[in-house]
């Protein structure tokens, strides 16, 4: 079995993984699973990869492990590979619940995941950040403020495209990571029983309860981002949410507060929106907490243009604007996209696959804000057309579709002048997409294609 040894004992990190069985879970289509893979092949382990996709889904990370010494099993597992193995390095989306995962418990195999392992060897700075929404964005400014003060900063965690593991060839003890973390991520920071050093909760809302069967065990993930750190470490929580107010008492270490009141009033922002507020406000005090002047903040804040696919601009036409809000999953994300938008009218597109959560208010926020709206096909949509229906607001629903070219077309053509139309579905994207980021990057497709007409 693989033997966990800190880096400062080791002149290599090749060696902790050379010659190891490693059985990599989940390959998925995101780039994580696939970066892990490549660095575990050049450490020399000999990898076996397993995911339940067929060899079409995954096509196009499969093309890159394309003649590497690696043994591909897909659309399904095989038991031997998670007993016949010294690690099973887990992907996020793998439930812990999975029968192969006991199976290699039971056989005292040990369970890794992409972050917490290489928390276990970094010896530099971690910074984590985590919440229901606003992580990315959130994680993206701290990253681009603290590369403005010092050397050696990386971006890690739930990132597009992005390993962790794979930094282990890159930093040195005296860098700093900045990392996404959600609520997947962080069991491996429970099962490990390392928080990150420093860390930012942005806020808790209803989510992902299609794999968890209630909000205290989702919560739980959540807290791996403080419950274990010590000494100088430290937590910031929302000072603005009832229930990161309440989380604030359990911290063990350092901890604070950040607020919407505390950005200085002549901030001037280019993303929209009081949830960004929000998140411009945890890294004002996280950077002002490690020692950055506030003329660096304000400069890197103010430029700060957004992350793909969370209220993107993707372009106008004739006074019509396109806003990409693909990685809107959930409904509490449709209604600040909605309360985000300053047009003279939205044409919004909603609707999807459901997570087994409450609609209504989406549904209340859309019969409000939204001219007209054309639903996705999807596991949610019936019960999101009904909420529509409940709410008064049948006769603005121009359709269910099953293409999102027609829904943009259909929107298009009713839309003038001074109108939004806004891709924010506030559900999960399965079913007619492979994730959330597919969904968008079809958006702005058909958005290019309508520009160049």
């Amino acid at each position: 079995m693989v033997k966990l040894v800190g880096l400062d004992k080791l002149k290599d990190y090749k060696s902790i993984f050379a010659g190891k069985r490693i059985t990599v879970m989940g390959l998925g289509l995101l780039g994580r699973g696939l970066n892990d893979t490549l660095f575990l092949v050049e450490c020399g382990a000999e990898v076996t990869v397993t995911d339940l996709k067929s060899l079409e889904q995954l096509a196009p990370s499969l093309e890159k492990l394309r003649d590497l010494p690696v043994r591909i099993k897909v659309a399904g597992h095989d038991p031997v590979d998670f007993v016949e193995t010294d690690m099973v390095l887990r992907n996020a989306d793998v439930p812990q619940s999975s029968p192969f995962l006991k199976l290699a418990r039971d056989h005292g195999i040990p369970i890794e995941m992409d972050e917490s392992l290489f928390c276990k060897y970094f010896k530099g700075t971690v910074i984590g950040i985590t919440g229901t929404r606003g992580k990315t964005t959130t994680t993206e400014m701290a990253f681009r403020v603290l590369q403005r003060v010092k050397p050696g900063v990386f971006l890690a965690g739930n990132i597009m495209g992005v390993a962790t593991l794979p930094l282990l060839e890159k930093v040195n003890d005296w860098d700093t990571v900045v990392m996404e973390l959600s609520s997947w991520q962080l069991q491996g920071f429970h099962e490990a029983q390392i928080s990150p050093h420093a860390s930012i909760f942005t806020n808790i809302y209803p989510d992902h309860l299609n794999r968890y069967p209630g909000m205290e065990e989702y919560i739980w993930d959540k807290k791996a981002i403080y419950m274990y750190q010590k000494g100088a470490d430290f937590c910031l929580f929302n000072g603005d949410q009832d229930a990161t107010r309440r989380l604030y008492k359990e911290a063990p270490a350092g901890r604070d507060f950040f607020s919407c009141a505390d950005v200085p009033v002549d901030l001037n922002l280019k993303i929209p929106g009081d949830h960004n507020i929000s998140n411009v406000a945890s890294v004002w005090r996280l950077s002002a907490k490690l020692g950055v002047e506030n003329s660096i903040i304000r400069d890197v804040l103010e430029n700060f243009e957004g992350v793909e696919h969370r209220l993107e601009h993707v372009g106008s036409k004739d006074g019509i604007q396109f806003i990409n809000d693909s990685t809107s999953t959930t409904p509490v994300a449709g209604i600040m996209a909605l309360k985000s938008i300053h047009a003279e009218r939205i044409f919004l597109i909603a609707g999807g696959a459901d997570k087994k959560l409450d609609l209504r208010p989406f549904a209340e926020a859309a019969s409000r804000r939204a001219h007209k709206i054309a639903l996705l096909e999807g596991t949610a949509t019936s019960t999101l057309c009904s909420d529509l229906a409940f709410y008064g607001a049948h006769n603005k629903i121009v359709g269910v579709f099953d293409n999102l070219k027609k829904a943009v077309l259909c929107l298009y053509d009713q839309a003038l002048a001074g109108d939004a139309i806004l891709l924010s579905p506030g559900c999960a994207s399965f079913g007619l997409f492979n994730n959330e980021f597919h969904r968008g990057d079809c958006f702005k497709a058909i958005v290019v294609e309508i520009l160049s007409s």
